[in-house]
């Protein structure tokens, strides 16, 4: 087909300004008016405060807020360690930020043989009973900190596991090169601090762990398992103290 001279010059003009030419009906016709991807702006649900919380520990107990949005209100706290060594089960105790009643603090003396083991001392927050959490509504998280001089450790994140980076005995669908997490890395604090943490802001640790397909943690918000505080001395010996706070998590 024969088109006119007109025609030509105008598609060369219209492409020399970066015009796109798109089939009509395509999946990116948006594209042919100048548009922004709607999977790019679709704004993100409003959901009420009380809704957002994950955990205050005013009520004195493990449990996580009922009232979480997208949890099926039997969510939970927990702490632990490995590697011989043992977490204080009571964990929740007097002196919460900003003057409130109660906090989450996880203490005690980490040993590290240098064996390969990786021992640390961690708080997790499992936002659902059973089953993966969707926190697509959301653009990150928000929480008090405090690691005081005496915490002695040399490494403190927060993390959050995904299905794709937890093995399958975990719960997950990560085969190998499992457990590097996307997280955050935390520094010392003398007294309460509010960390706000969006979510393209955590980055899984370089150099090791298998890839995972997207790449980016906003790709797999549907697929968080729990949410981890951890503190460790990585693979050198010795004996760490470790002195963790952690009080008024929501999501934002």
């Amino acid at each position: 087909m024969k088109f006119p001279k007109s025609f030509l010059l105008l598609g060369l003009l219209t492409a020399g300004c970066g015009a796109v030419f798109v089939n009509e009906g395509s999946k990116v016709d948006y594209l042919a008016e100048g548009l922004k991807d709607p999977a790019t702006s679709k704004a993100k649900l409003v959901v009420p405060a009380d809704q957002k919380l994950i955990g205050n520990f005013e009520d004195g107990s493990t449990r996580a807020n009922p009232k979480l949005y997208g949890s099926n209100g039997e969510g939970s706290w927990a702490a632990y360690s490995f590697g011989g060594n043992a977490a204080n089960s009571d964990f929740v105790v007097s002196g919460g930020a900003n003057g409130t009643l109660k906090a989450a603090h996880l203490f005690g003396s980490l040993v590290n043989k240098g064996d390969n083991s990786y021992p640390s001392y961690t708080l997790t927050a499992k936002l659902k009973s059973a089953g993966l959490y969707d926190a697509s509504a959301f653009s990150g998280i928000r929480f008090y900190y405090k690691c005081p001089p005496t915490d002695t450790t040399l490494f403190r994140r927060m993390a959050i596991p995904i299905a794709p980076t937890m093995p399958s005995s975990a719960g997950g669908t990560c085969s190998d090169g499992c457990y590097n997490n996307f997280g955050y890395d935390l520094g010392p604090t003398a007294d309460w601090a509010l960390k706000t943490v969006a979510f393209t802001d955590l980055k899984r640790a370089p150099g090791w762990g298998s890839p995972i397909t997207p790449p980016d943690f906003t790709d797999h918000l549907a697929e968080i398992m729990d949410l981890e505080w951890g503190h460790n001395a990585g693979n050198t010996a010795g004996t760490y103290k470790v002195d963790m706070w952690v009080d008024e998590v929501e999501l934002y």
